[in-house]
């Protein structure tokens, strides 16, 4: 932990990680129950991410390059929050794969530069005795990230599914039935909202439903561009010659 590159690394990789992975958590939801999308069409909307992710893949040796292994992490985490707040500001109920994928693969490019980066700084801070050992502690930071990055943003989804009964009330839904209905949507993360419409007034709950998945949705977002926010802040700690600490130790 002496080396900056190796504890500051650490740092970017576990934080960046509460947001990275618990997206993946929400995305899908989001497409299938406020999209309407199948769990195929919902993959291949996604795969805007793998797609930003293979150009930075094709581009990243050049920009390193160009650039360094910091400043690369740098524009990576960059790209990321562009993309989740292009999102956090555009995403409506009735958003498309098509309106969603510019974001999606801003996104993706941004993961690419920033995790490509990540390995080699972390590990030009140790001697090469120790390279197994800073590999496996990098992986743990990384898992106990998006394990608590998937609680977290759950927490989030769920905290503003809540909301729904407040809306229903206003719309004439008597207390009862706007707190039962609020508290399914709860329970099942947004899984009863298709069974909404078999209700009377279902169209009208639904809807209620739909436009509260979708402002929790950019709650998720918002907190995501948060933990990247910090995770940027953090990556000024890393050494600007991380990436040449072996080669010159």
């Amino acid at each position: 932990f002496k080396s900056r590159s190796f504890t500051a690394g650490n740092l970017v990789a576990f934080v960046v990680s509460l947001g990275e992975f618990g997206l993946l958590f929400t995305l899908p939801l989001f497409l299938e129950l406020v999209g309407g999308y199948d769990l195929l069409q919902a993959g291949v909307i996604l795969s805007a991410i793998a797609l930003g992710a293979l150009i930075a893949a094709l581009t990243g040796s050049f920009v390193c390059q160009l650039m360094g292994a910091k400043r690369t992490l740098q524009l990576g985490l960059a790209l990321e929050i562009i993309g989740i707040v292009g999102l956090g500001i555009t995403l409506t109920s009735t958003s498309t794969g098509w309106e969603m994928a510019p974001w999606l693969i801003a996104y993706g490019v941004g993961i690419g530069y920033a995790t490509g980066q990540l390995a080699s700084i972390i590990l030009s801070g140790v001697a090469g005795h120790d390279s197994s050992v800073a590999g496996a502690f990098q992986s743990t930071s990384r898992q106990l990230g998006a394990a608590l990055g998937t609680a977290i943003l759950g927490t989030t989804l769920v905290i503003g599914l809540g909301s729904a009964a407040e809306t229903l009330e206003a719309k004439g839904v008597p207390t009862g039935q706007a707190q039962e209905i609020s508290q399914e949507l709860q329970d099942s993360g947004g899984e009863s909202i298709p069974d909404l419409a078999t209700e009377p007034g279902g169209v009208d709950l639904v809807q209620v439903a739909t436009g509260t998945f979708t402002n929790a949705s950019k709650s998720v977002a918002w907190v995501v561009v948060f933990t990247l926010s910090a995770g940027l802040l953090v990556s000024f700690w890393i050494p600007k010659n991380a990436a040449r600490e072996k080669q010159a130790g």
